[in-house]
């Protein structure tokens, strides 16, 4: 199956195909990388913990329910709203009390929401007993030592100190609760904050006292705080800053410090520390580094945004995927512009051809290519095609020229022979024999002469291909050539233009000197006596020009296009015989220089010029 050069163009367009799939290749590689790179800086992250944890004082393990607070982004505000409080799951909650139990470095703060529909707040103390009902939140902290109750009840909505009371009595000067109450329809909301000193290692008791014109009412929570290392803890949000989580874990699984999780990114969970490998979601990317310390061994894991490497990457292979695209459909779009119009070129570059030929296969009229003045390889193939079809041209007006020229001038010099010898055998006298024997050997040396520069033009255009160019000094052996022709040739004049410094040119000097003998000697033989023969040499910076004008007969108007074919003669009348090999031979000697030949009738004569001539 043949294909047009077209379609094996566009054969080529999967190739194309393969860039985007190496840009993918290529973008995968980077992003394995960038996740190696971005694992390892997270666990050299994570050794920054390590001396804290080695310094770190763990707490007595307390029965019964242990809350570990949830860390909290920023110091904690009392006003009775939670928007600082972070989305995590309840400390304690039921049908009537939800609390939010909370730590930022030193200090554990409490929210606490309580479903009541009726509201009592104790009463002023002036004038009035204290055994007025009022609603009250009493919280108590204990351990071997010492018991802590702190009370919280208000006049009203607002900020207000806690009444602390403690066995021993003077821990009492020493703790300061401040606190906030805030009414809202159907209950109320309490925000309090205590040093984790005063809760670690204690058992603490929630009570809500809940005061009526029915029954009053309490519920009573107890549980133990498990409260975050504050070292620990203030390092790791100092370490994780904005855009990372850390969250420590001993090896019973407590939670020793936890920083809050950046937005729209899922929380570290405990359970991850039973991850080994670094692990990628769409969201993050999640490693558990272990770390033996003087207290025990810990995990810490580490949850930082897939934003900074695979956000990233995304967006690059986003772009990636859309320049790809871009770029292969300019490449298809162009490739499909440049096959057809290559098509196109090389299709009426063949219908050219034809019509250079007529039925008998023989050249019509001289070839002209459309793309021969185009820069690119097909204006080089029809440069080399339109060369090739002169040439040819040449060399077929040459194989029909040649009988005839050559049948024109062998009879002459045959038919003087025949006669001389056929005269010969009947003629007695010695004088007129020995007239006709020299009229016949005069007809075979003409005939030896003809074929001598039949022979000599014939073998000029191999031994050409074969020389060696060299410098040589074109001035001064144009100027020797006229000087010795002008001592022999006397009924001439002859004039020169050829300045008197050095003009080099590239070639063989020997056959300049053919050539210039050709060109004196044409210009010689069409010059009738006392006439003005002038030959010139210009320098061109990049090549050298020769000419040879002459006064005398003008050239024939309907043979100047063949004047450099052999065979050819240009001139009516000369003083010698000419076969039109004499500027054949120039041609061919001028084209090996790098050179082109011209003639051209002026005012005075006709003028043969070489141009083009190479320079070193």
């Amino acid at each position: 199956m043949k294909f047009s050069l077209r379609v094996k163009l566009f054969l080529f367009v999967p190739v194309f195909a393969l860039v985007p799939w190496l840009g993918y290749q290529t973008f995968q590689k980077l992003q394995t990388f960038a996740t190696e790179a971005q694992s390892e800086a997270l666990r050299v992250l994570a050794q920054s913990l390590k001396p804290e944890l080695d310094a770190l004082v763990r707490p007595d393990a307390q029965p019964g329910l242990r809350i570990t607070p949830e860390p909290m982004r920023r110091e904690p505000v009392l006003d009775g709203f939670f928007d600082e409080w972070p989305e995590a799951n309840d400390a304690l909650v039921d049908e009537r009390v939800r609390l939010k139990i909370g730590q930022f470095d030193n200090q554990v703060a409490f929210a606490l929401e309580v479903r009541d529909s009726t509201r009592f707040y104790q009463e002023p103390l002036f004038g009035r007993s204290e055994a007025v009902p009022f609603d009250a939140i009493r919280l108590q902290l204990s351990d071997r030592q010492s018991t802590t109750v702190v009370e919280l009840a208000t006049e009203g909505s607002g900020a207000f100190d806690a009444k602390v009371s403690s066995q021993p009595w003077p821990l009492s000067k020493t703790l300061r609760v401040t606190s906030y109450w805030w009414e809202f329809s159907g209950g109320y909301r309490l925000e309090w904050v205590m040093p984790v000193s005063q809760v670690i290692n204690r058992q603490l008791q929630l009570s809500q006292i809940d005061h009526n014109w029915i029954q009053p009412s309490t519920r009573q929570y107890q549980f133990s705080i498990q409260p975050l290392a504050a070292r620990v803890q203030q390092l790791a949000r100092r370490l994780s800053g904005e855009t990372r989580q850390i969250m420590v874990v001993d090896a019973d699984g407590y939670l020793i410090a936890k920083t809050t999780p950046p937005e729209e990114m899922p929380s570290l969970l405990r359970s991850d520390a039973w991850q080994s490998n670094a692990v990628m979601t769409d969201q993050d990317i999640r490693i558990n580094v272990p770390l033996m310390t003087e207290t025990g061994r810990y995990s810490v894991l580490i949850a930082a945004p897939t934003s900074e490497i695979v956000g990233s990457a995304q967006q690059a292979l986003v772009t990636l995927a859309w320049q790809t695209l871009g770029v292969l459909g300019l490449l298809i779009f162009g490739l499909s512009i440049y096959s057809g119009r290559l098509a196109e070129r090389i299709t009426r570059l063949r219908k050219e051809l034809k019509s250079y030929l007529d039925g008998r296969g023989r050249f019509s009229h001289q070839p002209y290519l459309s793309d021969a003045k185009t820069s690119d390889e097909v204006g080089e193939l029809s440069r080399d095609i339109e060369q090739v079809l002169r040439d040819l041209a040449r060399y077929t007006a040459f194989l029909e020229r040649i009988p005839r020229t050559l049948r024109h001038e062998l009879s002459n010099p045959m038919s003087a022979i025949q006669t001389s010898l056929e005269l010969l055998s009947d003629e007695q006298d010695p004088e007129q024999q020995a007239r006709l024997r020299a009229t016949a050997e005069r007809g075979i040396q003409k005939l030896e002469s003809t074929l001598a520069k039949v022979t000599e033009a014939a073998s000029l255009e191999e031994a050409l291909r074969d020389e060696d160019q060299h410098r040589f000094n074109v001035a001064r052996i144009t100027r020797d050539a006229v000087a010795s022709i002008e001592r022999t040739v006397v009924d001439r004049t002859w004039m020169t233009e050829i300045s008197d410094e050095t003009i080099v040119i590239l070639g063989n000097d020997l056959r300049f000197e053919q050539m210039l003998d050709k060109l004196l000697d044409n210009a010689c033989d069409f010059t009738p006596e006392g006439g003005v023969i002038t030959v010139g040499l210009s320098d061109q910076i990049n090549s050298v020009s020769l000419w040879v004008e002459n006064e005398g007969s003008s050239l024939q108007v309907q043979d100047r296009v063949d004047a450099f074919q052999m065979f050819s003669g240009t001139r009516n009348d000369s003083t010698g015989s000419h076969l039109g090999l004499g500027l054949y031979v120039v041609r061919l000697i001028a084209e090996s220089m790098g050179g082109q030949v011209a003639i051209g009738n002026t005012e005075r004569g006709v003028r043969v010029e070489v141009t083009g001539l190479r320079v070193p």
